[in-house]
């Protein structure tokens, strides 16, 4: 076989490596881990977009299907969370951040079984540099939806700016088996360092 041939034939087994015993469930009908405190309804709603994801031809499909399910699990907010994720997004754009980490705070306390709250808590934590407690923000996250793909993804970013880049592949890898377009995929790496 060619060298190129080769090359080709080693990326497809690489690929194929995704559709193991652990991504199982994105790969056969099994259902989907539950998310905590939704309707029937909308676990079946849950479950149609993470198929249709997962199933995205390209990258743009794949972004289509991403603000739907953004759109779905902030679907999620009270209106008191609604109004605290804006004055949270406010502070952002000025880079106030201990003005949005107020904003984040209450609205957990407000409404602790609020996944996406808790992302966006882990966000704001992140860009203040708080790594420790944006994880532990992602832990609440995943503990609430477990197929948040983007709390997966900011936990492997967060490993990786701590230095951890052999312990950021499990979250980022679990990330892209659930989200084959994932924007962070670049960041997997074939031989991680030893650990960390």
């Amino acid at each position: 076989m060619a060298p190129r041939a080769l090359y080709l034939l080693a990326g497809m087994l690489a690929a194929l490596a995704w559709l193991t015993p652990a991504n199982a469930a994105l790969t056969t009908s099994q259902p989907l881990p539950p998310m905590a405190g939704i309707s029937e309804a909308a676990a079946k709603e849950r479950a149609a977009l993470f198929a249709e994801l997962a199933a995205a031809k390209d990258d743009a499909e794949a972004r289509a299907v991403e603000d739907r399910l953004w759109i779905f699990w902030g679907g999620f907010a009270d209106a008191e969370s609604q109004r605290l994720l804006a004055v949270s997004h406010a502070a952002q754009l000025r880079f106030d951040y201990g003005g949005a980490l107020v904003a984040m705070e209450a609205t957990v306390k407000h409404q602790p079984q609020f996944a996406e709250g808790w992302n966006q808590l882990a966000y704001v934590l992140f860009l203040a540099g708080s790594y420790d407690a944006s994880l532990a923000a992602i832990e609440q996250t995943l503990k609430l939806e477990p197929m948040h793909y983007a709390a997966l993804a900011g936990k492997g970013i967060i490993l990786i700016q701590q230095g951890k880049e052999a312990k950021a592949q499990a979250p980022l890898k679990r990330a892209l088996a659930i989200n084959p377009w994932l924007k962070e995929r670049n960041l997997i790496i074939k031989d991680p360092p030893d650990k960390n």
